[in-house]
């Protein structure tokens, strides 16, 4: 059956179709039967009348509010689309993709064609709830997967059934979908897949909802594949290259243990003495060594910076009141600010599981205020001999 048999218009398209109600749903289908006839007559791939074409089907729905005019719409724009050329789809299914009151199985017509086709809908429509995604997860293959991959404000049961799949294309672009959190069972999944693949293993470390455990678990993966490479690639790499990617692995994979874990190694100490001898070894350094997590080697740049002993560093920066830590500061010039964030990202040290105890930090910050930065040097001067 043609299009033109299926809306049965008669002989001439300026007659209105009978048994049809509503008196501006007829003009409009009159108006598709010709926009139709002229896209069959004409260059088909003219976008000029595939864009006519489309907004005559879009002004139908939109009209459409009755449940018998929407159900026949619906009926006549199924035929069309099933008679349509790959062009005039693809156009339909951008305009469709962001109405919200497309009747689904409309969109379901345009999704059991070819991915090129299905994609505007698929990864825009509003239409789609969690049941539909879930069952074109089921039915369709990984080109399908990746496009639902890429919705917006995912929900963790379709989060979790993209994840089943166990698809490397399709967790690559779940991990890059910022706008989606992880469910405790989908962490696991792409994280045992990683483990194989670095292209995944490396965005999934920069999430925030990545438990630290499966990070450290990560970060030993993708360290071993650094090592690995620069064996490849730089046979004839120094002791000290070595050395130091070895330290830096070390402190983001290993798990943490005494504290004697967390001190620095004799590399470590090397390097934050060559920080120092060009006027690298800053404030900013070291507050960007902290924050990514690397305690040891912040403990060799602070006591170089300040030029005490680690031995001295540790249980200074382990006092809860922050006195050490202020005197230190104000003697080298460090603003409130810093002092402070110093003082909250070392609280591990204290004992405090990372805890900011408000009265110890409200102490802290009475003590730097109090202490001018003459006092502070002397005060530090006499602790270095």
């Amino acid at each position: 059956m043609s299009f033109e048999d299926s809306i049965d218009f008669g002989p001439s398209s300026s007659v209105p179709p009978p048994n049809v109600s509503g008196d501006v749903v007829t003009p409009l289908l009159v108006g598709l039967y010709d926009a139709h006839r002229s896209y069959v007559k004409h260059d088909q791939h003219d976008d000029g009348f595939k864009e006519k074409l489309c907004a005559q089907m879009t002004d139908l729905l939109a009209v459409s509010t009755r449940i018998s005019d929407k159900e026949m719409v619906t009926d006549l724009l199924v035929s069309l689309i099933k008679q349509s050329e790959r062009d005039l789809k693809a156009a339909l299914s951008e305009r469709l993709s962001t109405l919200d009151n497309v009747p689904l199985r409309l969109l379901l017509q345009l999704v059991n064609d070819d991915i090129s086709i299905a994609r505007p809908v698929l990864q825009n429509s509003p239409v789609f709830n969690d049941l539909d995604l879930l069952y074109i997860i089921q039915s369709r293959d990984s080109s399908f997967w990746q496009v639902i991959a890429a919705r917006n404000s995912l929900h963790e049961n379709v989060v979790d059934a993209l994840t089943d799949t166990r698809d490397v294309p399709t967790a690559r672009v779940l991990v890059d979908n910022n706008t989606i959190s992880f469910s405790n069972y989908a962490v696991s999944v792409l994280s045992e897949m990683a483990v194989s693949d670095s292209s995944l293993a490396e965005p999934l470390l920069m999430r925030p909802d990545v438990p630290q455990e499966i990070a450290r678990k990560l970060y030993s993966y993708v360290g071993a594949e650094l090592k690995a490479m620069m064996a490849r690639k730089y046979k004839m790499a120094s002791p000290e290259i070595v050395e130091a990617v070895e330290d830096v692995v070390s402190e983001f994979s290993g798990v943490p243990k005494e504290m004697g874990a967390l001190l620095p190694t004799s590399a470590m100490m090397r390097a934050a003495e060559m920080f120092m001898q060009q006027g690298k070894l800053t404030t900013d350094l070291m507050l960007r060594t902290l924050k990514r997590g690397q305690m040891a080697s912040f403990l060799a740049q602070f006591s170089v910076f300040v030029g005490l002993p680690v031995a001295v560093v540790v249980p200074m920066l382990q006092q809860r009141n922050g006195q050490g830590l202020a005197i230190s500061a104000r003697a080298h010039g460090l603003s409130k600010e810093e002092f402070m964030s110093i003082f909250m990202l070392t609280r591990k040290l204290a004992h405090e599981q990372g805890v900011v105890n408000a009265a110890h930090m409200t102490r802290a910050i009475e003590y730097f205020d109090r202490i001018s930065p003459h006092l502070a040097k002397k005060i530090l001067k006499r602790s270095q001999h």
